[in-house]
């Protein structure tokens, strides 16, 4: 099971849904792992805009 790191890339909090149901709230500047598999669409979106970055972490 691949991980990721989820870093918010704005000045202020954010809030985003996982494919699970459940989500995630990321603070200013904030960091959380995640399991590849409940990255949702709209994570992948804010990645596209630049308000989050998606890295997966090394095993």
């Amino acid at each position: 099971m691949k991980e990721c790191l989820i870093r918010n890339l704005c000045d202020g909090p954010r809030d985003y849904p996982l494919n699970d149901g459940s989500s995630i709230y990321l603070r200013i500047k904030g960091i959380a792992k995640v399991q590849g598999e409940k990255i949702s669409d709209a994570l992948r979106l804010a990645e596209e805009k630049g308000l989050v970055s998606i890295e997966e972490v090394a095993e």
